[in-house]
C-alpha cells in the first residue's frame, strides 16, 4: 500500500524540514493555506466526479457526522472533569472526532474489503467526512478558539470556505463532462493533499514535547481508534446490520486514524498544533495495526 509509505515518508520530510531551519517560522500557516484553499477543494472536486451513489449508501456516508456528535458529547464532559482547556477541548474533538476516510481509509478499503467499495469509500469520505468537517468543524473550530459561537460568523466562514464550495459544485456537476485539460489540472491539484497536508503536520511536530501531551494523547488515540470504532459496530448489531457489506465498509472507516482535513483546521485555529501533530504522527502508524484488529472483527460478523 504506496499511498501509507507516502503518508509516513510526507510526514518525515514534514520533520526534517523543521529541523534543518531552511523553511520561515510560519512554514506551517503557509503549508496548511494551501491545504484548505486549493488541495481540499481540487479533491472534492476530483473524487465526486461522475461517481455513482446507490441509495442504499445514504446510512454509510451519515456514519461520520455520528462519530463527529459522539465526540462531542464524550470529550466536551471528559475534558471539563480533567480541567483541560477549551483549546485543547476543541484540538480533541477535531483529532478524534474526524477519520482519515480517504488517504489512509480508501487503501484501507482496497486492501481489506476489495476495490468495487472505493466508491462507497468516496461517497463516506465526501458527503460524511468532508461535509461535516466544513460546517461543523468549522463550527467547533470556531468556538475552541474564540471562545463563543456567532452563528452569523460562522454561517459565513461555512459557505466561504472553499472545500465546502467545492463540495456543492462536485455535486451540481457530477454528471457533466469535463475537458481533459481541466480534468488534469483539479487532479494535479488534488495530488498536493496528502504531501503539504503532512508535511505542515510533521512541521508542528514537536517530539521532544511528547511527554506534555501524554494524557490528551491517550484520550484522543483511544477515542479515534477503539472507542469509536466500537461504538458504530454496536449501532450496526442492534440495527441487525452487521452482515451487510455496506455496514462493514462503514465500519472499517470508522476506525482510521486523525483526518488531515480537521487537523489542518486546528492547527490553523491555533488548537494546540504540537497535540495535533503528534495525534496525527502516532495515529498513522498505529492505525495499521488497529484497522487489521477490527477488520478481523468487522469480517466475520
Amino acid at each position: 500500500m504506496h499511498e501509507i509509505a507516502l503518508i509516513l515518508v510526507c510526514l518525515a520530510l514534514g520533520v526534517v524540514l523543521r529541523w534543518s531551519g531552511r523553511l520561515p517560522d510560519n512554514a506551517g500557516k503557509v503549508l496548511a493555506g494551501w491545504v484548505i484553499n486549493v488541495a481540499l477543494p481540487a479533491a472534492a472536486l476530483e473524487s465526486f466526479h461522475k461517481l455513482t451513489v446507490h441509495p442504499d449508501w445514504w446510512l454509510a456516508a451519515a456514519t461520520p457526522w455520528l462519530g463527529a456528535f459522539v465526540a462531542i458529547l464524550v470529550l466536551v464532559p471528559l475534558c471539563r472533569a480533567l480541567g483541560w482547556s477549551r483549546g485543547r477541548t476543541g484540538a480533541l474533538i477535531l483529532g478524534a472526532g474526524w477519520g482519515n476516510t480517504s488517504f489512509v481509509g480508501l487503501p484501507m478499503i482496497a486492501a481489506f474489503a476489495g476495490s468495487q467499495w472505493l466508491g462507497l469509500g468516496i461517497v463516506i469520505d465526501l458527503f460524511g467526512s468532508y461535509l461535516a468537517l466544513s460546517t461543523l468543524g468549522l463550527a467547533i473550530a470556531a468556538v475552541a478558539s474564540e471562545g463563543r459561537l456567532d452563528l452569523k460568523a460562522v454561517g459565513k466562514r461555512i459557505i466561504t470556505f472553499p472545500p465546502f464550495i467545492a463540495i456543492l459544485i462536485a455535486f451540481a456537476t457530477n454528471h457533466l463532462d469535463r475537458p481533459d485539460w481541466l480534468d488534469e489540472i483539479v487532479t494535479a491539484l488534488a495530488a498536493t493533499l496528502t504531501p503539504l497536508a503532512l508535511a505542515a503536520v510533521g512541521y508542528a511536530l514537536r517530539i521532544d514535547r511528547l511527554k506534555q501531551h501524554l494524557a490528551p494523547l491517550g484520550v484522543g488515540l483511544t477515542h479515534r481508534l477503539l472507542l469509536a470504532p466500537a461504538l458504530l459496530i454496536a449501532m450496526y448489531a442492534a440495527l441487525g446490520d452487521t452482515a451487510d457489506p455496506v455496514a462493514k465498509v462503514a465500519m472499517l472507516e470508522m476506525a482510521m486514524p486523525p483526518m488531515l482535513g480537521a487537523s489542518v483546521i486546528a492547527m490553523d485555529n491555533d488548537l494546540e498544533p504540537d497535540l495535533i501533530a503528534a495525534l496525527i504522527g502516532l495515529g498513522v502508524p498505529l492505525s495499521m495495526l488497529t484497522a487489521l484488529g477490527w477488520w478481523t472483527l468487522i469480517a466475520a460478523l
